[in-house]
């Protein structure tokens, strides 16, 4: 045998030893990383942030006005997150706050390529965004999972971008599910708990089971704790990602009720120890409302129980338009099973769930939105409205004609006040419409 020969049969031995380990040192971690990492991206937008300090009242004392930039009266912040490709067409689903408020959204692909993306829809109380960049070719995404049955303890994996660095990967197991999480005014339910490292930046990036398939979408971890991190279950998210494609924004479902937590003294008196309780009524919007009493405790949706508000709001969330419920409630008499079927909440409050609801007939003049008969022992009445009132905005949204107002003011069929500025003569104040109480 040649030298030559020898020497190319032991190189062939040697690379064949090599692959042989690679293969070994390859488990299924390894494999779904391989698989995915194509469809992950880096998401930056900017956000415009008010400066507290130099606008607004007290400098205005001074003779300076809304223009006086002492550090300026604002600045431009970088939003950094992560998101992954759905599509192959180019959406992208990621997380709302990733993108709130932002502008110049720019995607940045694994293989370094950068694109500007337009926001489709965002749903801030799902805390989701969906986003469209466009492409010459077809992208790699991903494949949504099942995460109505994730089981405790299974393995799964977290990609993003956590400060910046990217393609970071982090593994852990399910650690909860149907967890409740508080972030500022918001609250969040249903979401999986994960010891599964997410650092500021994984936001918006996919949890995906040991098969490759996503199950959640990252979303939030508590300050100062290490190994919980928490992310939206992607069977919630594929319902709302289909909503904001089609309309850009949710269309939310509901029952015809406001519901509220109840306080300890009340579920004392009614002898339960969990659920929420029925705080309104709402007949002339939603006929089956009849069939509930205020003060009841919901305790189950469909078999599913019912903790607090935001388990009620997660449930609604997954039901489909037309759906028939079946709701367990707790009331004097007893337990009673309601079914009734679910629909869309109203675009807009009408003229005559205005005059119910609220109290107020309103008109439009130049502009300007006018109440022209206010109904008694209303909240309009008891919180001091009266006829010639003109209402400036509604949420701290602006009004200038009726349609505005009523379809701003119709989310109070699911809050329990409204805040409005109205203007009367010469002065302006903003009032909160309650609607459980005097």
């Amino acid at each position: 045998m040649s030298k030559k020969r020898f020497f190319a049969i032991f190189l062939t031995l040697i690379s064949f030893l090599l692959f042989a380990q690679d293969i070994q040192r390859e488990n299924a971690v390894v494999k779904v990383v391989k698989k995915v990492s194509s469809a992950v991206v880096s998401i930056s937008s900017k956000q415009r942030v008010q400066n507290p300090f130099f606008f607004g009242d007290f400098w205005d004392m001074f003779g300076f006005g809304p223009d006086f930039d002492f550090e300026g009266p604002s600045r431009e912040e970088q939003s950094l997150g992560s998101g992954f490709i759905v599509d192959p067409s180019g959406y992208i689903l990621t997380n709302e706050h990733v993108v709130l408020s932002g502008h110049d959204i720019k995607v940045t692909t694994a293989d370094g390529k950068s694109f500007e993306a337009k926001l489709v829809g965002a749903a801030p109380d799902a805390d989701l965004a969906l986003l469209k960049i466009q492409s010459k070719t077809p992208l790699p995404y991903l494949e949504l999972g099942n995460s109505d049955d994730l089981m405790i303890g299974e393995t799964v994996i977290a990609v993003g971008n956590p400060f910046g660095l990217s393609k970071t990967v982090t593994t852990g197991v399910v650690s909860a599910t149907g967890r409740t999480v508080n972030s500022g005014k918001r609250s969040y339910s249903d979401f999986i708990q994960t010891d599964a490292a997410i650092n500021p930046g994984n936001s918006g990036g996919p949890l995906l089971n040991i098969l490759g398939k996503v199950i959640g979408v990252n979303t939030a971890i508590i300050k100062n704790a290490q190994g919980i991190g928490f992310a939206i279950p992607i069977n919630r998210a594929k319902k709302v990602m289909q909503q904001l494609k089609t309309y850009g924004k949710i269309k939310p479902l509901w029952l015809g009720v406001l519901v509220v937590d109840p306080g300890d003294r009340y579920k004392k008196k009614m002898g339960v120890d969990y659920g929420v309780v029925v705080a309104k009524t709402y007949p002339f919007a939603h006929s089956g409302a009849v069939e509930f009493k205020e003060g009841d405790i919901i305790q189950k949706m469909n078999s599913k129980r019912i903790e607090t508000t935001g388990d009620y709001n997660a449930h609604l969330s997954l039901l489909q338009p037309g759906q028939t419920v079946s709701v367990e409630v707790i009331r004097k008499e007893g337990r009673k099973t309601i079914f009734i079927k679910s629909t869309y909440l109203p675009e807009s409050l009408t003229p005559a769930m205005a005059w119910e609801l609220l109290g107020v007939k309103v008109i439009e003049k130049r502009k300007e939105v006018e109440i022209s008969d206010v109904r008694l022992n209303s909240p309009a009445y008891y919180i001091g409205l009266r006829e010639g009132d003109v209402i400036i905005s509604v949420e701290d949204e602006g009004v200038t004609t009726t349609k505005d107002f009523l379809s701003k003011a119709r989310n109070a069929l699911t809050s329990t006040g409204l805040p409005i500025r109205v203007a009367r003569g010469n002065w302006t104040y903003y009032v909160t419409l309650d609607l459980l109480g005097n």
